[in-house]
């Protein structure tokens, strides 16, 4: 077993960081990684991610950064530590003080790379095929000029469950999607679970941080990104573990309003084109639409009525969600 020690972090001045816990394993100093692997965490164990991303091909041409955004879990910090000094691939575990959001959380997690290019994950993801790391290499040589690329999301190595049915429809429904399509609108399908930027990017374009709560700082990022540099979309899919049970995504859903009128201001062009303003734009002009947005959440929620059903209620009570913060 290798032991982890205590570092400070780099590129970074000191004055412009919170306060951070940065633990290194014994093959972090020394390294020169060809790809920085970035997993921002919140009350989440990442050590099935890092032992999965340590199985991977090329492996040894990566290291991996965890910032955990201030869940204060002192035995889920002690695991992570221990599963990172069970792995021959350099790791960095960064206990962060407080709780600052997903967008603070991927910045801080970047600060400390050291590649030049960066791969984004969600700490609830698993790479859904051996050469993972490889195929993104393997782009990365084709490249000519920074760019970022996305590998996708799937439910491959998902358990079913009936309490998560919905959210597994929703997702099936509009993440899930092969990267020629995505590539018909290569901004908004930017979804930073699962992301390779070159590190000139994220340096240049930072994640919004004013994008509080939940949601939508991923698009706002891409759409961003998509003005000055290529994206390219490929075949590179990593599993989202983490579905959630209808009252938590209906929860994350409802405190997202705010972050979607963000997103709009900022974007308006581009959120003409999603079926999901469109559809919010429209019910703004509905009559009783508390009523509506009611009668929509218990039409999801119920699981008697067929999933399909279920599924085109939350996109209308989502809608109707948002109608209120436009």
């Amino acid at each position: 077993m290798h032991r982890l020690a205590e570092a400070s972090p780099a590129h970074v001045p000191a004055s412009a960081l919170p306060t951070e816990r940065v633990l290194d394993n014994v093959f972090w100093r020394g390294a020169a990684p060809r790809i920085s692997i970035c997993i921002p965490a919140y009350r989440h164990d990442v050590t099935e991610l890092i032992a999965a991303l340590s199985a991977c091909e090329d492996a040894a041409l990566a290291e991996i950064i965890v910032h955990d955004d201030g869940t204060a879990d002192h035995d889920m910090l002690a695991r992570m530590q221990y599963e990172a000094s069970r792995q021959r691939i350099a790791v960095r575990l960064i206990a962060a003080d407080a709780n600052r959001g997903r967008a603070s959380a991927r910045n801080r997690a970047i600060a400390h790379t050291r590649a030049d290019w960066v791969l984004l994950l969600d700490a609830d993801m698993l790479p859904d095929q051996p050469d993972f790391l490889t195929r993104y290499l393997d782009t990365v040589e084709a490249s000519v000029e920074p760019a970022v690329i996305v590998g996708g999301y799937s439910l491959l190595q998902t358990r079913r469950h009936a309490a998560r049915a919905l959210h597994r429809w929703q997702a099936e429904a509009s993440e899930c999607i092969p990267a020629a399509r995505r590539q018909e609108a290569p901004g908004r399908y930017v979804f930073s679970s699962n992301v390779l930027a070159h590190r000139t990017i994220l340096g240049m374009i930072p994640f919004d941080e004013t994008f509080s709560s939940w949601g939508w700082e991923d698009t706002d990022w891409g759409i961003r990104a998509s003005k000055f540099f290529p994206v390219l979309h490929i075949d590179n899919t990593a599993t989202h573990l983490g579905l959630d049970t209808d009252a938590t995504l209906m929860a994350k859903y409802a405190q997202s309003g705010e972050n979607f009128a963000r997103l709009v201001k900022a974007h308006p062009d581009e959120a003409r084109t999603m079926p999901l303003f469109r559809m919010a734009r429209r019910f703004r002009a509905l009559p009783l639409r508390g009523a509506a947005r009611e009668i929509a959440r218990w039409a999801a929620q119920t699981r008697l009525l067929p999933l399909a059903l279920r599924g085109r209620a939350l996109k209308a009570w989502r809608a109707l969600v948002y109608a209120e913060a436009l």
